[in-house]
């Protein structure tokens, strides 16, 4: 596996159609899956990277569900698997994407490499903005004659540039107009 340290629940009443989603996915992540909502819900926890949920699901829907997961503030993706084109109604829905059936293996693949790249996108700007507040504080603290001579400060600046560099192809790996290369 590729990607084994990424796991993926996968939530769908239909447990045919959710067991095809793991068999698709398996070679890259590691999947579980849930035929309800409710279940959906036992099997969360930090060690999900990411929920394949369906929308429409008899006793708790995937809109419920995702409502759910947004007031536990756990840190994983969301896409929503539908065969409801997207209304209005998703509007105050947290997700990182939104998949319409049938979904091919590509499609599939796609989406949730783009959902790890948005998320990987929002990792590094918060550690590069980190850093740089770190590098601002140094330089009007301290002369550029101690900073030279520094070996951490040199780090520092060296970790600043492999931040940057990840974040370019990382930004370049991204189909999502919607995000900006905010470093330049």
């Amino acid at each position: 596996m590729t990607e084994a340290a990424k796991t993926i629940l996968i939530v769908d009443d239909e447990a045919d159609l959710a067991e095809s989603y793991a068999l698709r996915l398996a070679d890259h992540y590691e999947t579980k899956v849930a035929t309800s909502g409710g279940e959906a819900l036992t099997k969360l926890g930090p060690d999900v990277d990411l929920v394949l949920l369906d929308r429409r699901m008899p006793g708790m829907a995937g809109d419920d569900v995702i409502k759910r997961i947004d007031d536990w503030e756990l840190e994983f993706q969301v896409i929503l698997v539908s065969a409801i084109d997207p209304d209005t109604d998703i509007i105050d829905l947290p997700f990182d994407g939104y998949l319409t059936k049938s979904v091919s293996t590509d499609e599939l693949l796609d989406a949730v490499e783009q959902a790890f790249l948005k998320q990987r996108y929002e990792e590094l700007v918060a550690e590069y903005n980190a850093a740089a507040e770190t590098y601002d504080v140094l330089r009007e603290a301290h002369t550029q004659t101690e900073l030279d001579d520094n070996e951490e400060f040199a780090d520092l600046e060296t970790r600043m540039a492999e931040l940057k560099d990840e974040f370019d192809e990382t930004v370049a790996a991204l189909d999502d107009s919607s995000v900006t290369d905010l470093l330049e």
